[in-house]
């Protein structure tokens, strides 16, 4: 293994919990070359850290095919006091592939609900359920028939995304319980019901990806209201209010340590002082 430590910074589309985020986190972790990797389903983002041996599109492919999107945006040295980070240009060209599918995802620019690939598949299940209850009501002979094409439409990603998963060291997951749950269904006859448990298992799924959208939007929105910079005058010790300065001496007398409030905000900063 090489000694280079470097840490990539991937957008990650899709994740809607904190369950989304483990199988994101297993499934990378069991790329050779991979030291450590730190997800945030808030940020919509995955940080690697790994050797320069790492493929970095493999882990766009582990992530996908767990059913997220994934886009590499920068690379840096963690271990350089300067931190040298590659422009997100610069990565996709060491990638030799632009895709931008995680831009759906991300932040206050991402693309209306509906347009996601997830949610037409989603959509695309729906009307495929409820084409097999006007089929059963027209002609009841084909009923088993419609439903278990409704069923199958709908259970074909759910069960990728499950074999995907215990691939990747995470068996036990709720697609994987589903997928069981409708293959169930149909050996026993009941395609009907495994039909209607697949579509309301993607009505949910799509459900949580929309709340998920509008809360993460809501934090970058507050994130955006942040100012770069701030400066501030003190004008009095004393002064009283938003502005609260606290001093203090170490033993040498010389340095001194400032806490200063501002707003409901915390700094430390050290200051010489002279008597």
């Amino acid at each position: 293994m090489s000694d280079v430590a470097l840490e990539t910074r991937f957008q990650v589309g899709g994740m809607d919990c904190g369950g989304c985020a483990r199988k994101v986190d297993t499934a990378v972790r069991r790329i050779p070359g991979v030291l450590d990797v730190s997800v945030s389903v808030t940020g919509a983002a995955m940080t690697v850290s790994h050797d320069d041996t790492v493929d970095l599109v493999a882990i766009e492919r582990k992530v996908e095919l767990l059913g997220f999107t994934a886009h590499a945006d920068a690379i840096a040295d963690p271990t350089s006091t300067h931190n040298r980070v590659q422009p997100k240009e610069n990565v996709a060209d060491r990638l030799c592939h632009n895709h931008d599918h995680a831009a759906m995802e991300r932040g206050p620019v991402a693309l209306a609900w509906w347009r996601s690939v997830k949610a037409r598949v989603k959509i695309a299940a729906g009307v495929a359920f409820v084409a097999a209850l006007v089929a059963a009501g027209i002609e009841p002979r084909i009923a088993a028939y419609a439903f278990d094409a409704a069923m199958l439409m709908g259970l074909l990603p759910i069960a990728r995304r499950a074999v995907a998963a215990a691939r990747s060291g995470t068996p036990f997951t709720i697609e994987m319980l589903m997928t069981i749950a409708a293959v169930g269904a149909a050996i026993i006859g009941a395609g009907e019901e495994g039909a209607a448990v697949v579509f309301l298992f993607l009505v949910g799924e799509l459900l949580e990806g929309v709340a998920a959208r509008k809360a993460r939007s809501g934090i970058h929105s507050l994130n955006a209201l942040i100012p770069k910079t701030a400066s501030y005058k003190i004008k009095s010790l004393s002064q009283a209010g938003t502005l609260i300065a606290e001093f203090g001496r170490d033993d040498s007398g010389i340095d001194a340590g400032i806490s200063v409030g501002l707003a409901g905000l915390r700094e430390r900063r050290r200051l010489a002082h002279r008597d």
